[in-house]
């Protein structure tokens, strides 16, 4: 194995990789042999990287990045500024050193930020970033024009705060073999390289509700290798967590992380496991205080625990604990402290903080009550929301993020049933905030407002965020009822509707106001707002945004910018809820938006999508404004700006247009009429659903936060408070709010004032009939009324029944006084 490698033609290339081959399986994933093209004669070698640098070296900015060193192993000088750094093949060039020298021996860091520094500055940084999935790397001498030192055709997988590089007893004229060492080193002499990884930890007892008191023992494959725990959300060190000695009783809820060390050996990775006990549950800090190990400060906000005794004796509660805390699936968090609670660092602690600098690592698992196969996945953890971040709201909701750098890159598991996704980029852990009892005591707090405008979309036959409700675990400590559903953004686009997430323009409503795009661009949405903010009365703008020609054919060469049937169904659920937050926000005096978002691939003709995002402030009978009169149909003045553009302002501008306007009225009508999809029954069973999901679950959400928002005092319930508004809602609000929105549509003159066709089938024969004006009827399944609102060149006008034909679908107009009704269908 001590050979050098040098190069003469294509013989000695195959020698070397078929060596290379060799050593690779020998050394398996923890190592892999990097070639140098000047052998004994090259200066410089890369000796050591990180490439997931997660609480390593920091840089000049107080960031932990990527970090490649180098080393002179020559006996002189090397000047620098005849070197150059790469990550790309193509681009040998892609990043050279400033003038300056390194001493025989020396080492250099070179951070691999992508933040390009070099001249005149303290640090080196690249212009490149490395993988820690692996890629190709290399140390150019720009002289020769050749790699000195590569990495090809890529270093392999990298683990977190593990560096790769030369081993300790490397010498030169070795072959350059890059192995995972022991610690990272930079600007030291490298140390040894590891023997491998020890193997996962097997836990006796699964994760999950418990009945009874069980004996845990933890078992490894390596004897001799030693194992530490803690129950207290932190990770096991060497230094720190209990060493395991044997089988011990778990009796209460408890968390545990354990880790197994041995000498030369990377540590295990850390399993950890949650396991519940109803029963204890039930009676967490009923005097307030902090359980073992949380503190009593949340830095500036509100702090809250436990479970109270009011509602938890309550005799009408006795008996359904159990379901309660079982009959929805439950999320267990478990984390250090420090990463939610420290003043400084803590993100509960500083719940205004938000990007990647305010994310920490936790561990997340998936407990069904009914002892069904969940997960356990590391994933990076936010506070997420926007008015539920002030510091007297003592319930915050959470962000995921699934991140190759805390282990799995993408949460694989089937969340939403069989129809929907199967692997996550990020999920949603959602809590109720302006109408809740947690912050403001709200005794109009359904808790489930946001989840029923997103079912209702789903309904119309829309996408839309799929989403359930879940109770939520802190290092075992309940923190109450929450709702998981997925976020709109381009992995979501990609798993629906196919593509790539770099197909994908998302854009939304920003938090600091605005508007940007989350994935993509802005390009395409400018180019919708220019076209509308210039009117939409003419049929050439109106089909334009549609990709479709003046006279309304499908334009195979121009790009398709909205999905009209989308946003007409969008704009229904925002007025039939009365949504004060979306996508004109009442909140800023109807000049503003908020809350909605746009979804668009951009060469499937699809045209921006749009989703019901964040909708508590809705199907509300009183208080804010106008209650179950609320009228949301507009127009409003937001809308007029770029920035504040949104697809509750380009409806308003489509109502300029005639064929829009027949389009809307027709969707109104099938909508609101027969059994139509927003009629009382309707919307009555999406409600009752998600109502029952709760019914049992929302007994733990008072007795954890039902005092919270009235200052300790008497705590909102289930039966007095949460069933009083959800039988307001099904028994006041749904019977009257559809033929409310019907009225406010009306006086947009979207309801025609004359009744459609009707059609009876008597026999063989369809009997059309109307109060007024003619009949027009089409039996090829097109519209009666034409592009220009003349009738079609296929309609006639019906006079007598028609026969009934197998196959065929009957279309019908009424033609009255120069108007049209809308649109009655008949199917055999």
């Amino acid at each position: 194995m001590n050979q050098r490698f040098y190069f003469d033609g294509d013989r000695d290339l195959k020698r070397s990789f078929q060596s290379m081959k060799n050593l690779m399986a020998l050394c398996g994933a923890l190592c892999a042999l990097s070639l140098s093209l000047q052998g004994a004669q090259a200066p410089l070698v890369i000796s050591e990287i990180m490439a997931e640098n997660d609480s390593g070296l920091v840089d000049e900015n107080g960031n932990r990045v990527d970090w490649i060193e180098i080393q002179n192993v020559s006996s002189d000088i090397v000047d620098l500024e005849n070197f150059a750094l790469s990550d790309n093949r193509a681009n040998p060039t892609q990043w050279s050193f400033p003038e300056q020298s390194l001493a025989p021996g020396a080492f250099l860091i070179v951070f691999a930020s992508g933040k390009d520094r070099a001249a005149d500055q303290d640090a080196l940084h690249t212009n490149f970033s490395l993988s820690n999935q692996g890629e190709y790397l290399a140390l150019i001498d720009k002289t020769e024009g050749q790699p000195i030192h590569e990495m090809t055709p890529s270093f392999p997988p990298q683990q977190s705060d593990v560096s790769f590089g030369l081993p300790a007893d490397w010498r030169m004229g070795q072959p350059l073999v890059m192995q995972a060492l022991r610690e990272a080193t930079p600007g030291k002499a490298n140390a040894s390289a590891v023997l491998g990884r020890l193997s996962k930890i097997r836990f006796s007892q699964k994760r999950g509700f418990q009945s009874q008191a069980f004996e845990l023992s933890l078992e490894l494959e390596e004897a001799t290798a030693r194992i530490r725990y803690t129950t207290d959300g932190s990770i096991p060190t060497e230094e720190h967590g209990n060493l395991y000695e044997g089988p011990w009783s778990i009796a209460q809820t408890t968390v545990i992380r354990a880790r197994a060390f041995g000498d030369g050996y990377l540590p295990s990775r850390t399993v950890t496991r949650t396991y519940l006990f109803p029963s204890d549950i039930v009676r967490q800090s009923p005097d307030g205080l902090p359980p073992v190990g949380f503190p009593y400060h949340w830095g500036r906000n509100r702090v809250d625990y436990g479970m109270d005794a009011r509602v938890v004796d309550n005799p009408a509660y006795q008996d359904e604990w159990e379901k309660a805390l079982r009959s929805i699936p439950s999320y267990s968090l478990v984390t250090d402290m420090d990463h939610l609670f420290d003043l400084k660092t803590g993100i509960y602690a500083n719940a205004q903080e938000d990007g990647r600098p305010w994310e920490r690592p936790t561990s997340v698992e998936l407990i069904h009550g009914d002892g069904s196969k969940g997960f356990q996945i590391d994933a990076g953890l936010r506070i997420r929301g926007g008015f539920s971040r002030r510091e007297d709201n003592a319930k915050h909701a959470f962000r995921l993020f699934f991140r190759d750098s805390y282990g799995e890159a993408k949460l694989k598991y089937p969340l939403f049933g069989e129809k929907g996704a199967e692997a996550f980029d990020h999920l949603d852990l959602r809590c109720s905030s302006n109408y809740s009892w947690s912050m403001g005591g709200d005794p109009q707090a359904a808790l489930f407002r946001d989840q029923i405008n997103r079912d209702l979309q789903a309904s119309l036959g829309q996408p839309a965020m799929r989403g359930y409700f879940c109770h939520l675990y802190i290092n075992g400590h309940y923190w109450g009822l929450y709702n998981t559903c997925e976020r709109p953004k381009a992995g979501h686009g990609a798993q629906y509707f196919g593509g790539k997430d770099k197909d994908y323009d998302v854009v939304k409503a920003s938090k600091e106001g605005g508007i940007m795009a989350s994935d993509g661009s802005l390009d395409a949405w400018r180019r919708v707002y220019e076209i509308a903010r210039e009117g939409l009365e003419e049929n050439d703008a109106y089909f334009k945004l549609q990709g479709r020609t003046p006279g309304g054919e499908l334009d195979p060469d121009a790009e398709v910018l909205i999905d009209i049937d989308n946003l007409i169904d969008y704009n229904m659920i925002l007025f039939y809820g009365g949504n004060l937050d979306a996508a004109i926000t009442w909140f800023g005096g109807d000049r503003w938006h908020n809350n909605w978002y746009g979804m668009r691939h951009r060469s499937n003709r699809q045209g921006f999508q749009f989703f019901i995002w964040d909708a508590e402030h809705t199907f509300l009978m009183r208080g804010m404004n106008q209650g179950i009169e609320e009228d949301r149909t507009g127009p409003f003045p937001a809308g007029k700006q770029f920035e504040s553009s949104n697809p509750q302002w380009l409806w308003q501008q489509c109502l300029d247009n005639a064929e829009f306007r027949i389009r809307a009225a027709d969707r109104i009508h099938a909508l609101y009429h027969q059994g139509g999809l927003l009629t009382p029954d309707a919307v009555h069973a999406v409600v009752q659903r998600r109502a029952q999901e709760i019914e049992s679950a929302v007994i733990a959400e008072s007795a954890r936060w039902g005092d919270t928002g009235r200052g300790g005092g008497e705590p909102r319930t289930r039966d007095e408070h949460w069933r009083a508004e959800v039988d307001r809602i099904l028994n006041e609000y749904i019977p009257r709010r559809s033929d409310i929105v019907l009225a406010q549509l009306f006086r947009q003159g979207l309801v025609p004032d004359f009744s459609p066709a009707a059609c009876e089938r008597r026999a063989d024969d369809w009997h059309l009939s109307a109060e007024r004006g003619q009949i027009f009827v089409t039996l090829d399944g097109s519209d009666p009324r034409a592009i220009g609102g003349k009738p079609s060149e296929k309609a006639r006008v019906v006079s007598m029944p028609i026969p009934v034909k197998e196959g065929k679908k009957l279309r019908a107009r009424v033609y009255f006084q120069g108007e049209w009704s809308v649109l009655t269908e008949c199917s055999p």
